[in-house]
């Protein structure tokens, strides 16, 4: 049985981040890659299997930037693109497939849903987006320690 892990949205964000960096994204596409999917966590939009998919999909991420760029040629069909025009203008009413922005809360299939500050994901996807986010971490090294990372060469507490 698969363990739920728990997350303040920020520090999900930061794994988002992270793992999007270590997928061989850009810095600032990866930003928005993280935003996105923070987005969606707030609003109980399970996405995140299909996030994940789409880390090494760079034209994707791209694409997804470019419709923040240039919100006003979006062609809305999915929740990915609606979004990248909530990013940049949440106060514009919107509706793609069975999702709707009110310009003030998200409503899927008529149910309104209620902001959170918490992530939820599986064991799984939490093991998945940690091994992207591993790929950005420097490797400990006898001078980096000496230098005044981590304990230095000896841990005497």
């Amino acid at each position: 049985m698969s363990e739920e892990i728990e997350l303040s949205l920020n520090e999900y964000e930061a794994l988002l981040n992270k793992a999007a960096v270590g997928s061989g994204l850009s810095w600032g596409v990866a930003e928005d890659a993280a935003a996105c999917g923070a987005w969606f966590m707030s609003f109980g939009v399970n996405e995140l299997d299909t996030w994940i998919e789409h880390l090494h999909d760079k034209r994707f991420w791209i694409d997804y930037c470019k419709k923040i760029d240039q919100p006003s040629s979006n062609k809305l069909s999915n929740i990915f693109d609606l979004a990248a025009l909530v990013y940049v203008r949440p106060e514009k009413k919107v509706q793609v497939n069975n999702y709707e922005w009110t310009g003030e809360e998200l409503i899927i299939d008529g149910y309104k849903q209620t902001p959170s500050f918490r992530a939820c994901l599986s064991e799984k996807q939490f093991k998945t987006l940690n091994k992207y986010a591993y790929k950005t971490y420097a490797p400990a090294t006898d001078e980096s320690r000496l230098s005044g990372a981590g304990a230095g060469l000896s841990d005497n507490d």
